[in-house]
């Protein structure tokens, strides 16, 4: 029975990483000392989670944007400006793919989508219409424009951004600014991801192995930063806030040391004592599946 409890919690396990993106100013870090002197070593330091601020969420989009209209009020930051009616998220969870086209109800140009063609003749007075007039006038391109939809065979849309008070539809629409160094983390993202999502399931496995729980009515949160050299070598790694479980927080701290280094940085990013802090949120969260999801977050510069 209590095996069988085990397995049923480990069903509403889903693995999400939060990424919390902002270069700090005035940031008070536990023994500073350490920054001064310039060694690689790396460290693993607790701090208050009092040093936090609360930033705003980057999301993954397509390629092309819908329109390079800047929102009046955006909840997102992402690889461009775009502006939607109505706020939707893909209802499948994976690496982020929209197939369901452009356009829809959700679009602010949508008043001005192509309307369908007149008849080609107009009847002078008195004339009887034949069959071929009274036939419709209808595009089926032009249909298709309007309401775009996915053929037989096509992928799903999907997205592993976190969007918990977005409504599911057919794909991913959202209101978002764009966020100037949206390549160089998601770079980040990408080479944390691999060593991270393998190391917390094996880490949840081995919990529940030695006869340990997970509390699966909340989310399990590890708050880090990191700090990187100009070349984006890590030196050092800080826990801001600890998820309650030393396993998460390590797997947290050793994804870190493995994908490291993050060749490359903006300039722009590189503070004047030559180091780039980053603000990173680990998240365990409790859901019906077992679909890894991916968020990040950041401050808008």
């Amino acid at each position: 029975m209590r095996k069988l409890m085990r397995n049923n919690l480990m069903a509403f396990i889903v693995i999400s990483l939060l990424i919390h993106v902002c270069v700090w100013t005035g940031l008070q870090f536990t023994s500073e000392s350490h920054l001064e002197n310039k060694t690689e070593k790396i460290e693993f330091v607790v701090l208050d989670q009092s040093h936090t601020k609360k930033l705003m969420q980057i999301v993954e989009q397509s390629e092309k944007p819908l329109n390079d209209e800047i929102p009046e009020e955006a909840k997102f930051l992402g690889a461009h400006n775009q502006r939607v009616v109505k706020e939707t998220k893909a209802q499948n969870v994976g690496d982020f793919r929209n197939t369901a086209g452009k356009g829809g109800d959700n679009t602010p140009s949508q008043a001005s989508a192509p309307k369908p063609k007149s008849a080609k003749t107009k009847l002078a007075k008195g004339t009887l219409p034949t069959l071929s007039d009274l036939r419709p006038s209808f595009d089926p391109q032009v249909s298709r424009e309007i309401n775009p939809t996915r053929g037989a065979g096509s992928p799903a849309s999907q997205t592993n951004d976190h969007l918990k008070d977005t409504k599911s539809s057919l794909e991913t629409l959202l209101n978002t600014r764009e966020f100037v160094y949206y390549t160089y983390y998601q770079r980040i993202r990408t080479q944390i991801r691999q060593f991270w999502e393998p190391s917390i399931r094996g880490k949840v496995k081995k919990i529940f192995a030695q006869g340990r729980s997970i509390a699966s009515e909340k989310d399990h949160i590890t708050r880090v930063i990191i700090i990187l050299n100009q070349n984006g070598g890590l030196m050092r790694v800080q826990v801001v806030g600890e998820s309650g479980l030393k396993d998460l927080d390590d797997a947290a701290v050793e994804a870190f040391r493995a994908a490291e280094p993050f060749p490359n940085p903006p300039k722009g990013i590189v503070e004047a004592d030559g180091t780039i802090k980053i603000n990173w949120d680990f998240i365990l969260e409790a859901s019906l599946d077992d679909t890894s999801r991916t968020q990040r977050y950041a401050r808008n510069p």
